[in-house]
């Protein structure tokens, strides 16, 4: 039994502009919907599938660029003046999904994508690739959502879990200096 095709990767600096490339692309791909007489918020552009599909063609640095891009994309749509007609996301030969089920397919997209961003990012890019890459993609991000009127509350969400996060690993961080460190100057007396 032949053995599959081995992948070869490109050279480190290739594949972080690959990402980046992909993921400004990412970001307007959901979109292509209109453009291919799908429907607005077609549920194959409105999906993790163009991120799978380049991952079964073995193009993994597009794939993760095109993740975040969709990530990013679907997190603003989930803030739509109203979630009817137009907003709603469309089942090809079924038509539209309900407003829950429509909000429920976005949020699930997006974290899906943007996990599988993160995921891929961390097995392509040495470290100090995928700091830059990420910065790269953060400062796209928050150009993308701060210009889409459903970004103001993704912007304001991820601003919560951060503070929330760096919040959280500022008390670890104080508790671990504690705990290894100096000795505690109250007397331990039964």
């Amino acid at each position: 039994m032949p053995s599959p095709e081995p992948s070869i990767s490109p050279p480190p600096a290739v594949a972080a502009l690959v990402t980046l490339a992909a993921l400004a692309v990412g970001l307007t791909l959901p979109d292509v919907d209109l453009r291919l007489g799908l429907g607005h918020r077609s549920a194959l552009t409105h999906s993790l599938l163009p991120a799978l599909l380049l991952l079964a063609w073995r193009r993994r640095a597009a794939a993760c660029g095109i993740a975040a891009g969709i990530g990013v994309h679907l997190a603003a749509d989930c803030f739509p003046r109203r979630m009817t007609g137009y907003a709603t996301v469309k089942l090809p030969l079924l038509g539209a999904l309900p407003p829950l089920e429509s909000y429920a397919w976005l949020a699930l997209n997006a974290a899906a994508a943007l996990l599988l961003a993160a995921w891929w990012a961390r097995r392509l890019h040495a470290p100090v690739a995928r700091a830059l890459v990420g910065l790269a993609a953060l400062a796209a991000a928050l150009r993308y959502l701060w210009h889409d009127p459903g970004g103001w509350p993704v912007l304001a969400l991820a601003g919560a879990v951060a503070l929330a996060v760096a919040r959280r690993r500022g008390r670890w961080a104080g508790r671990a200096r504690c705990a290894g460190g100096a000795r505690s100057t109250r007397s331990r007396t039964p």
